[in-house]
């Protein structure tokens, strides 16, 4: 019996043992990736790097620089910490221009404003630019919108000091043999040294079986080879690989839109929009193939959504979809070009800015076309409140009232326009013109004369001015008489 016990005790001291010494290795090896993260982030802020950070969090943004300045050891101005947007854009015009390597940190919901359009504008224009969204909590739907968005990585708090240098390092520099492997193909692929390029791939799929990142890549081999058949072929067992994977289906609908597979290139996008239903210029697109291939019902759906959605985006994205959709109706249905464009401006009420002027002023122009003339009216009175100054919404009021026969309004509003800028008439012999039938409407013509003079100089060929100059002249003559 004490045999048995003492064997017992045994056998746990040595199973304790083991724990104890597995907890080692692993706590051990934690510190060796630990330090190596660290010292990628060093790397990376000694070689022009610079970490920019847009966050009112400041409990992050203390972090933030706990992370760099404390526990790197790094000088305090390779962090850049605002907490608002407005300039972000000079300050990373600066930054490239002098060739640093930005990377930045930017809250997903700032001051009630959602970031992802902003960060769109941004990876078009700066590619070589790293992003990492921060936020409180995201859904699966918003982090596919993110990285399609162009966001390298996403960073959810709370978090610790090591694990936000981790997320730093995994965005900045790619790890592990399959990763640098991966690096050697692409740079193959960028000196035109194709075949060679698929070697490498090949090795990174003896490294990695049915690696997403290698099939995508030997797609875009094959993609620059121009042998698009395999190329399509590639990105779809990329895509198998993983659900969630989008980028294998975006380059396939690229193919098949180069490749002018209009089909193809449909279906693609639609798995795409299944998987990320978010994402706002898909659906635009989307909206534009259904029209032509003569789908109205489904464009006009697609369009619904794409104009729902924009209103959870930043307000200054709204405008842009509704001018998008208007574009697309613009020759076949006015009328829905319209009403797409006021449901955008609708949308903004409160937030209406000199931005949304060409807006309002198009849509009145598309009013007046339809004879609507009150109602375009309306359309340059509210503009008026956001620039009660511009004397091209004024003599644009004028023209609605001229169409409507209120010559007395049009003629109020054409003596503000020039009042605005005496030097409009000039800008071409139409608007003179335009100007001049105001005041012969109304009997002005002391005002009138001189317009169409001006008119006519600019334009000889000017019918209209010719004849109203006539008539004005010989009324001017027999009220002097």
């Amino acid at each position: 019996m004490e045999d048995d016990t003492a064997k017992s005790g045994l056998a746990k001291r040595i199973q304790l043992r083991q724990i104890e010494q597995t907890m080692a290795k692993t706590m051990a090896e934690s510190k060796i990736q630990d330090k190596f993260y660290g010292e990628a982030v060093i790397e990376y802020l000694r070689d022009n790097g610079q970490i920019i950070c847009i966050s009112d969090d400041k409990t992050f943004t203390d972090l933030l620089r706990e992370a760099v300045c404390t526990r790197l050891k790094m000088p305090s101005g390779c962090l850049s910490i605002s907490s608002n947007a407005d300039m972000l854009l000079h300050t990373l015009r600066h930054m490239i221009s002098a060739r640093n390597a930005p990377l930045l940190l930017i809250e997903q919901n700032l001051r009630g404003r959602d970031m992802t359009y902003l960060l769109r504008q941004l990876k078009n224009a700066y590619p070589e630019l790293w992003i990492i969204s921060v936020a409180r909590e995201t859904n699966k739907q918003r982090f596919v919108l993110l990285h399609e968005s162009g966001v390298d990585n996403c960073i959810v708090k709370p978090i610790g000091v090591q694990a936000l240098l981790e997320k730093i390092a995994l965005t900045i520099k790619p790890h592990g043999k399959l990763g640098r492997v991966l690096e050697w193909a692409r740079a193959l692929m960028a000196q035109g040294e194709h075949l060679r390029a698929l070697q490498v791939c090949k090795q990174a799929l003896d490294l990695k079986a049915n690696s997403a990142a290698a099939l995508l890549l030997i797609g875009d081999v094959f993609r620059a080879m121009r042998q698009y058949d395999k190329a399509c072929e590639a990105y779809e067992n990329a895509s198998r690989t993983s659900a969630m994977y989008l980028e294998p289906l975006r380059k396939m609908a690229e193919v098949y839109a180069e490749t002018g597979n209009t089909a193809k290139r449909l279906e693609c996008l639609e798995r795409l929009d299944g998987l990320s239903p978010l994402n706002v210029e898909r659906k635009l697109t989307l909206g534009e193939i259904y029209l032509q291939m003569n789908r109205p019902e489904n464009a006009r759906k697609i369009f619904d959504q794409a104009m729902t959605l924009s209103d959870r985006e930043a307000t200054e994205y709204i405008s842009g979809v509704a001018f998008r959709v208007a574009d697309v109706y613009m020759d076949k249905d006015p009328q829905t070009a319209v009403a797409f464009l006021q449901r955008g401006l609708e949308a903004k009420r409160g937030f209406w800015g000199t931005e949304d002027l060409l807006t309002f002023n198009r849509v009145g122009i598309l009013l007046r076309r339809a004879g609507k003339w009150r109602e375009a009216a309306e359309e340059y009175l509210k503009a008026l409140k956001v620039a009660p100054d511009d004397e091209n919404l004024h003599y644009n009021l004028s023209m609605a009232y001229l169409e409507g026969k209120d010559f007395e309004s049009a003629r109020a509003s054409t003596l503000k326009a020039l009042a605005l800028n005496p030097d409009l008439p000039r800008k071409s012999s139409l608007i003179a013109c335009n100007l001049a039938t105001v005041f012969v409407r109304t009997g002005d013509n002391m005002h009138a004369l001189p317009l169409l003079r001006l008119a006519l100089e600019q334009d000889p060929a000017n019918d209209q001015a010719r004849d109203l100059l006539t008539q004005a002249s010989r009324e001017q003559c027999w009220s002097q008489a």
